[in-house]
């Protein structure tokens, strides 16, 4: 059932300082096979903002299948029967033989004594890959695109979403209509094992060897010890080498389908052509053969405070999690206060850390709000010769305060100021809005985007004490820190003195 809204958003910035209108003509369609649409109209622009968005990322996987969403984030590019392929009937028995071998060399790599084998059946492998390769076309999608004047043209994976996007000439759209509706459709796992070893570099690139991206990893591990959201988006190194065609062809089939899609377009397009064009060539795509589980978990209440060192070569740091609900909840809006209280160049814990105790370059906070479990994050960037105690000591008394102490006027004007702003401007490129749109489609419904700033006037300052109080539990936080490595004669002394779990930078590599 198709819904056309023209809404007018008006607000006004505090104490006159400016106001602006925000004209935002909307329509939602949901066709009959699940599949939602928005379609955000402006003639004052020469191009459109078109972008595929799955319901799926992360939080939908588990043991043995963590990465599985990302993975496909990379042989979505691979093609289809169609495109990608010179021959695509050639093509598949060398599919089929790879697929064969696979089983072969999985059960090797997880048998004692199969390394042999493995190595056997992985060269035999990629000899039928490089004959395969004679049927294929290398990068055909991203050629079709980029010779259609296609710009921005990329795919991300998070927690709770996958997105494939591209910007078009407002006369080159439906060929969007037409790649994405045959990668949904016909998806061909065409140079699996080639992908399968870029991914695992990708992990080693960003994370095993990047010191603060590894460090964040295994704190995030810890912070949500039931939920999915603990688990890395690229996935475990372990789960990435049992990848097979098989387990994430079932994944694709529960997932990457017109009933867990959503089309988002903005820019010089005309509504109604469309809807009719989507309908045309997404109409016909079946749902799943059955609605995928919904993700049950959510994370328990902490039952005390989680500390975490790592020793690295790296920037040193300190991070400080507290557990919050997921959207939507009221208290959200109020943490979005708070989080305006402590972050940025005008927060308390900046004014505090950097510029009165000279103890850190930076400092901030941060409102993560999640469809599930979400999170608030203090954390600050230390001088190399800073105490992290004294730190530490420091950021839990500017927590302390806003507990105590709703925000002065003054400082509530900023808040709300610098909130509307942001809100403001982040709706004025066609991408960003894209993208806003489809996070708030995720947590509920479009519309509360544009519910936004009201909810945060309506926010009650005299309760932001209370809500603190409520979140901020110095003895049920996480704390993670990245320190530089202690010179090996203090090794004893320091493991005498400290009683966090810590990570050596030996046992990181392991």
């Amino acid at each position: 059932m198709k819904k056309i809204l023209c809404l007018l958003l008006f607000f006004i910035l505090l104490r006159g300082v400016s106001a602006e209108n925000i004209d935002i003509p909307v329509t939602y369609d949901t066709l009959d096979n699940g599949l939602r649409v928005i379609i955000v109209p402006d003639s004052n622009v020469a191009v459109v903002s078109c972008r595929l968005y799955y319901f799926v990322g992360g939080m939908n996987e588990g043991p043995g299948t963590t990465g599985l969403s990302h993975m496909y984030e990379h042989m979505m590019f691979k093609g289809t029967e169609r495109l990608g392929s010179k021959n695509y009937e050639k093509e598949i028995p060398y599919l089929r033989a790879i697929d064969s071998l696979d089983a072969l060399m999985q059960e090797a790599r997880l048998s004692i004594g199969g390394d042999s084998l493995f190595r056997a059946y992985r060269a035999e492998i990629f000899d039928l890959l490089e004959q395969q390769r004679e049927y294929i076309k290398n990068n055909e999608i991203w050629e079709i695109y980029q010779s259609s004047g296609g710009t921005n043209l990329n795919a991300w994976t998070s927690n709770d979403m996958t997105a494939y996007i591209v910007t078009l000439p407002q006369n080159k759209v439906e060929l969007f209509y037409w790649i994405e509706a045959d990668r949904m459709e016909n998806p061909v796992l065409r140079e699996f094992h080639s992908e399968l070893e870029v991914v695992m570099e990708e992990r080693k690139m960003r994370y095993d060897n990047r010191p603060l991206f590894h460090y964040w990893e295994r704190l995030n591990a810890l912070f949500y010890v039931a939920h999915p959201f603990g688990l890395p988006v690229i996935g475990w190194e372990s789960d990435i080498k049992g990848y097979t065609t098989d387990k994430l062809m079932r994944y694709i089939n529960e997932y990457y389908t017109p009933d867990n899609a959503l089309i988002v377009l903005v820019g010089n397009v005309d509504s109604e052509g469309a809807l009719e064009d989507i309908e045309k060539y997404f109409g016909s795509i079946p749902r799943a053969e059955r609605p995928s589980d919904p993700v049950v978990t959510r994370e328990p209440a902490p039952i005390g405070e989680t500390r975490f060192t790592a020793r690295k070569d790296a920037e040193p740091r300190i991070d400080i999690l507290f557990h919050t609900p997921g959207y939507p909840h009221e208290d959200l809006y109020t943490l979005d206060i708070l989080n305006g209280m402590l972050a940025g160049r005008s927060g308390r814990l900046y004014r505090r850390l950097v510029e009165e105790e000279s103890l850190c370059v930076n400092a901030g906070a941060s409102n993560v709000t999640r469809l599930h479990n979400g999170y608030f994050h203090v954390w600050a960037q230390l001088k190399t010769d800073a105490d992290p105690e004294k730190v530490e000591k420091i950021i839990m008394e500017e927590l302390e305060k806003v507990t105590k102490a709703p925000p002065t006027e003054k400082e509530m004007i900023r808040i709300t100021n610098e909130i509307r702003y942001s809100f403001a401007t982040g709706l004025k490129s066609l991408e960003q809005l894209s993208d806003r749109l489809a996070h708030f489609e995720r947590l509920g419904s479009w519309e509360n985007l544009l519910r936004y700033p009201q909810k945060i006037a309506d926010t009650c300052v005299e309760s932001v004490p209370e809500i603190a109080n409520k979140y901020f539990q110095p003895e049920m936080a996480t704390i993670g820190r990245l320190l530089r490595p202690i010179e090996k004669e203090a090794v004893a002394q320091e493991e005498h003195l400290d009683t966090d779990m810590t990570i050596t930078e030996d046992e990181i590599d392991e």
